[in-house]
């Protein structure tokens, strides 16, 4: 691993910041927890969508984006109008020296954290749709889904290689590294929601569902450091390391040489599960409670198709020299070529398989829900990283509070919530008609921020039945003529 420095960071932040430009949608918990995100919600909890106030319901698609770091960011910068300059700009000019850059004309400037805690950063995309999901009588819902996703995420990166505490460290000294994992991988999802509702005594509700999901592999790649004894910081950008055992994966869409064609890189399966219990008055104006916890994206995506993967295992020590590793083209081949002369004096050496997995970003969501009136809802939700894997795809965590107010036609609602631990930020959700958008990171996406690390965006198009639940005369819920049960949201 070649050591930090700033034009290094720099391109980091491109890559943090704009990536998600053309990678397309992370949907946000604040929409997903709305009471009329529909099928929406089945992507937080599945159990959910059985109490969705639509008989029916055909989302066209949503897009957006979503980035977290705590290793470089901007100064005095918000994340949209930052964008609108790195998608009109005809060329970036750099500053290492005064850590800047300079995009359409306007001059930014990053800087890194103290470099105390350990390094983590996630760079997610999703584009949901089309979607369609119906009632079946009273107690089910039936639904079908499909997403395009892409993650690039590493998680507990040594906190050594912050840019200050390695920038501190004397030529020729030696830094003990921990083991590390980095991947990426965009796939699409072809999915079932299955829900269903089980009444107990006079106004309980169990709610159980499931998302059983075929994945198609795009692209995957992954870095995994199994041990490496230590880093000796050299000058010229090269370090020498010791006790070598990693391994680098990753499939033809990561290279620059020929490719094998159009056809899927690879395949997989997973499940979410969900399990929720609502109870509470149910008469007009009075409250409802609902608790609920699920599982999501447990499952592995196999790459067999234009993978390469290299293993690197020296006992000793090899010298990584910075200027071997600058490439004009053929970046990723090139790479893994020279690391293998470096550590066993052949190119091809390294080469030791044509299949790899990648493991999903695994989460556990808890969530409850308070309704004090007919249209407004008060509730909370985590969901963060389970580890059902060593190696895994990671999306951090969230603990989110949020209020939602709405009817059929139009909503609205507020967040308050801390990302991965350690970063605070507000969101807002606003939706009309077919139409939703919002962000769950407001300060830093829209609003300018001292210290932009990371923001979010999200928006969808979607139609269903508008007609409203209607009252008769018996107080109970009706839509239309169809009678609607007594504890149903």
């Amino acid at each position: 691993m070649l050591p930090p420095c700033p034009r290094t960071a720099a391109v980091l932040a491109f890559l943090f910041f704009a990536l998600p430009l053309s990678l397309g949608a992370q949907q946000g918990l604040g929409w997903l927890t709305d009471p009329y995100a529909g099928s929406s919600s089945a992507l937080l909890q599945p159990a959910a969508t059985v109490a969705a106030p639509y008989r029916w319901e055909l989302h066209l698609g949503g897009a957006g984006a979503g980035v977290r770091n705590n290793f470089v960011f901007l100064e005095n910068t918000a994340g949209i109008p930052f964008l609108r300059a790195l998608s009109g700009a005809e060329e970036v000019t750099f500053s290492e020296t005064e850590f800047t850059f300079t995009a359409s004309g306007q001059r930014y400037a990053y800087d890194f954290p103290d470099g105390s805690r350990d390094i983590h950063a996630s760079v997610g995309a999703e584009i949901t749709g089309p979607a369609l999901s119906v009632r079946v009588g009273d107690f089910t819902r039936v639904g079908v889904f499909t997403r395009l996703r892409g993650l690039a995420s590493t998680r507990q990166l040594d906190a050594d290689l912050n840019y200050y505490p390695y920038d501190a460290v004397a030529f020729g000294t030696d830094i003990s590294v921990n083991e590390a994992y980095a991947a990426a991988a965009a796939w699409g999802e072809i999915g079932l929601n299955l829900a269903r509702s089980f009444a107990l005594g006079e106004d309980g509700e169990l709610r159980l569902g499931l998302n059983p999901k075929y994945l198609v592999g795009v692209a995957g790649a992954s870095v995994n450091s199994r041990s490496i004894g230590a880093l000796r910081k050299l000058d010229g950008d090269s370090v020498v390391v010791s006790n070598l055992n990693a391994e680098i994966a990753f499939t033809d869409a990561f290279r620059q040489a020929e490719t094998a064609g159009n056809a899927p890189a690879g395949k997989g399966f997973a499940l979410d599960l969900g399990v929720q219990y609502a109870w509470g008055v149910t008469r007009a104006g009075d409250h409802r409670y609902t608790v609920g916890f699920s599982l999501l994206d447990a499952g592995t995506l196999t790459f067999s198709r234009g993978a390469r993967v290299h293993r690197y295992v020296n006992d000793g020590e090899v010298l990584l020299d910075g200027d071997d590793y600058e490439f004009e083209e053929d970046f990723t081949d090139e790479a893994a070529r020279q690391l293998s002369r470096d550590v066993f004096d052949g190119a091809e050496t390294s080469l030791i398989r044509n299949e790899f997995t990648v493991d999903l970003p695994s989460t556990l969501s808890v969530q409850f829900a308070f309704r004090p009136t007919e249209a407004l809802q008060l509730s909370a939700v985590y969901r963060g990283d389970i580890r059902l894997h060593q190696e895994q795809l990671s999306g951090g965590s969230q603990l989110l509070a949020a209020a939602h107010y709405g009817k059929h036609w139009y909503g609205a609602g507020l967040t308050a919530g801390v990302f991965d631990r350690d970063e605070f930020n507000l969101g807002l959700q606003l939706r009309l008609g077919p139409l939703y958008l919002g962000t769950d990171q407001l300060l830093g996406t829209l609003l300018p921020r001292n210290r932009l690390s990371g923001g979010g965006f999200y928006f969808g198009l979607r139609l269903h039945d508008f007609g409203g639940q209607k009252r008769g005369r018996n107080g109970k819920r009706r839509r239309g003529n169809d009678r609607v049960r007594c504890y149903e949201f």
